[in-house]
């Protein structure tokens, strides 16, 4: 079993005491961490296959993006000025009907640079549009070759290019062939839409909720649904009226609210939904960014903290927020959370980092194995250069990281023991040619869906 020293650097754990070790290590066994300690305890270097110094840089959990739709990478740029319901009618829709395999597939590639070159390790890919048996294998070997660990969230609709029956099975098959968890970089879990343009367009009703819950408990997997993402006095508002209640109600009436429920977005929920989801164990997952990208509003992160509610953060698609990068996503709700509550670090960077790593882990069913650096956790990391002059005298190097903006390109990035990025770049594949290929796939797409490209 190989095994790997990451010495002399800051060690930020995340585990159950976040504790922060000043000139520590972490020893990697096979895809497990097996230690992890003060140097004085760091086993000697030749007892080891490879050693990583880390000396003034730090140490922290591969960061979880929670909630991500990786295509969007190709349309960077795209939707400035729009609220989010014009965006789906006017980007979103004539885009993912002209969207080919060979598209999807360059944009994971790309979508896999920007994030393991930006330090994110794990991420929950929530699709909207059709992937068929075998666009979801190719998906499979795409995070495989890349290295990034992927927790795909497979459309489930009522309304599908293939019959209903073939759909479900369809479902079920690729949800026994790539069970949810760590042991591969690739997993199926489920995506559905009970937002107000979905259950327009028929993608929701009362019979396929039920079998999405029935799916939930089978399985045992999480399932995304974006939940009040939309503008308020559009969607938000007409869903509430045509509805009777809100879209965490919704959920709770048909036996979608558990502790596997991811509430993308979350920034209009009440009160009473918040303890409705908080008591059902079900999780936000927060996009600060996108929100304030579509005039979306601010979630109010304190409020669930208050309610109980695990809170993990997403960047959504970059499409509707252009930035994939975790750190940037968290300055931002650092930001956008003071503003909000007109008080100075509303939300702090303690709180912040959790988001960012175990809270996603916890989200998704895996706490104690994703998301924090204790032995037995799976060996995602990232080593991150402090020496930088945007940090300083880095001082707290945590809220360093986060707060002196300009996220650099990791020193470090490795995913289940194996690494994936180095001082010298990507080890998996060669940018250059990932981002040309992105590049004009992107100009192609963009023409055939009619968009302007200025």
């Amino acid at each position: 079993m190989a095994t790997t020293l990451v010495k002399g650097g800051g060690i930020l754990t995340m585990d159950a005491t976040a504790s922060q070790i000043p000139s520590g290590f972490v020893l990697v066994e096979g895809t497990r961490i097996a230690a992890v300690g003060p140097m004085s305890d760091a086993p000697a270097d030749d007892g080891v296959d490879d050693v990583i110094d880390a000396s003034g840089a730090w140490v922290t959990p591969g960061l979880i993006n929670m909630h991500q739709h990786h295509w969007y990478h190709l349309l960077k740029g795209m939707s400035e000025g729009l609220y989010l319901e014009d965006w789906v009618t006017r980007i979103l829709l004539p885009a993912g009907a002209a969207l080919r395999q060979e598209d999807y597939l360059a944009s994971m590639r790309l979508a896999a640079a920007d994030m393991l070159l930006t330090g994110t390790t794990s991420f929950f890919n929530h699709s909207v549009t059709e992937v068929d048996a075998s666009l979801a294998g190719n998906l499979a070997e795409v995070s495989r070759r890349t290295g990034i660990r992927q927790f795909f969230g497979k459309e489930l609709r009522a309304n599908t290019v293939l019959p209903s029956p073939e759909h479900r099975a369809q479902v079920e098959d690729l949800l026994t062939r790539f069970p949810h968890g760590v042991d591969d970089r690739f997993s199926v879990n489920l995506a559905i839409e009970s937002g107000e343009h979905w259950l327009q367009v028929g993608a929701m009703d009362a019979d396929l909720a039920s079998y999405a819950g029935h799916l939930v408990r089978r399985f045992g997997i999480p399932v995304s649904d974006h939940v009040t993402g939309g503008t308020l006095f559009r969607s938000v508002t007409d869903f509430r009226r045509r509805e009777g209640c809100g879209e965490v109600q919704w959920l709770a009436k048909h036996g979608l609210l558990t502790d596997r429920t991811l509430l993308a977005h979350a920034v209009w929920i009440d009160e009473s939904e918040m303890t409705a989801a908080a008591e059902a164990g079900a999780s936000v997952v927060a996009c600060p960014s996108s929100g304030a990208f579509t005039a979306g509003g601010t979630a109010p992160l304190r409020s669930f903290a208050a309610a109980g509610l695990n809170t993990a953060l997403g960047t959504d698609g970059p499409m509707v927020n252009d930035s994939v990068d975790m750190l940037g996503q968290m300055r931002e709700a650092f930001l956008l959370s003071s503003s909000k509550y007109l008080t100075p670090a509303a939300v702090g960077t303690s709180q912040l980092w959790a988001m960012a790593t175990r809270n996603g882990a916890r989200a998704l069913g895996l706490e104690g194995q994703l998301g924090e650096l204790s032995p037995g956790a799976v060996a995602d990391l990232v080593v991150f250069d402090l020496s930088a002059p945007r940090y300083g005298a880095a001082l707290n190097p945590p809220a360093n990281l986060i707060l002196s903006g300009g996220s650099p390109q990791p020193k470090w990035v490795i995913v289940g023991g194996e690494v994936v990025v180095d001082p010298g770049g990507l080890v998996s594949m060669d940018t250059g040619e990932v981002v040309a290929e992105a590049r004009e796939r992107g100009r192609e797409l963009a023409a055939r869906a009619g968009l302007e490209v200025r």
